[in-house]
């Protein structure tokens, strides 16, 4: 036997495997991505982005290991979700994912229809969006809210946190469909209880500001804060004029209330994540948009910071202490 053979076979085995995994690393298939837009920072929406992980870890995908979830956040200015979506479109995405007319909206053009998205909808807008709650059609699914048909429940509550309440404001971005039905149900609960109504709306951090001082000025004693992605992702400086004007809030997302506000009342904000989340993951592992049903939460929550309510000089029944879900002191 020629020695310099038997060295080389050992070095021809190991060439071999080499070649052997150079070409499987080559052929594994990359990680599906997720585009996930939120409306907010990366400070202040960590919770949300925990509970769409702990969705996605329901359906048994976890971010880095089976999926990328690659978040992008708006900072509050719903404008910037077209050029947030065509970025994330640049590269392969499997799902994109968002919230709100203007986030879905940007998401579908981006997409062209052909990136299945998983939504949340808010309010009567997931009716202009898709053919039916049954079957959505398109490349658009998720879930959806009952922002305008809980209007009249966040009315009641404000009059008997503050039964003195005779004149309320409502404060919208009339950017977004649908608005003109929810301020009409905020009216009909209003009326029934002897309370009038003054609307002002705002589609710009700077208009805030404006609009809050004119509910206060026609006389608004508090103010029901209509849920869409501007209002939630701007909910810090909501709060801080609301109370700077001496009135009381209440709102769709106990994040306005952990933010500083009196009163929220709707479906659990992580919830709604999760069940999006749930959403976006049978959506990349084939599942088709119009073969799931738009969802709508089925718990929903009453919750009260009772700091923010003593700092406006409010005594909060105790009636309405005891229907809280949370009492934050």
């Amino acid at each position: 036997m020629n020695p310099a053979a038997g060295r080389l076979r050992p070095i021809a085995g190991l060439m071999l495997a080499t070649v052997v995994f150079s070409v499987s690393v080559a052929q594994t298939p990359p990680l599906p991505r997720i585009g996930w837009v939120i409306s907010g920072t990366a400070e202040n929406t960590r919770h949300t982005v925990q509970a769409v992980r702990a969705g996605l870890a329901d359906e048994g995908l976890v971010d880095g290991r089976s999926v990328i979830l690659d978040v992008r956040f708006t900072a509050g200015r719903p404008e910037r979700y077209p050029e947030i979506f065509a970025d994330l479109t640049r590269q392969p995405v499997a799902v994109l994912a968002a919230a709100g007319f203007a986030g879905i909206s940007a998401a579908r053009d981006a997409s062209a229809g052909r990136t299945p998205i998983s939504a949340y909808f808010c309010g009567s807008e997931v009716q202009r969006m898709v053919e039916s709650f049954a079957r959505p059609a398109g490349n658009v699914t998720g879930v959806s809210c009952l922002s305008s048909e809980l209007a009249i429940k966040r009315v009641e509550l404000l009059k008997l946190s503050v039964p003195s309440l005779r004149h309320l404001g409502f404060l919208y971005d009339p950017r977004n469909p649908g608005k003109e039905r929810e301020l009409a149900e905020v009216r009909q609960g209003a009326a029934g209880l002897g309370v009038s109504v003054s609307a002002a709306a705002a589609s710009s951090a700077e208009a805030l500001r404006e609009a809050i001082a004119s509910l206060r000025r026609d006389g608004a004693e508090a103010v029901v804060i209509s849920e869409d992605v501007f209002t939630y992702g701007n909910r810090e400086a909501i709060v801080a004029l609301t109370a700077e004007h001496r009135m009381v809030d209440i709102s769709s997302f106990r994040e306005f209330v952990d933010a500083g506000g009196v009163l929220s009342y709707g479906a659990s904000n992580m919830e709604r994540m999760r069940m999006q989340a749930r959403y976006a993951a049978k959506l990349v592992r084939g599942a088709k948009p119009s073969d799931l049903p738009i969802d709508q939460p089925t718990r929903f929550e009453f919750v009260i910071n009772l700091k923010a309510a003593r700092a406006l000089g409010i005594t909060l029944p105790k009636a309405v202490l005891a229907r809280a879900n949370e009492v934050i002191e």
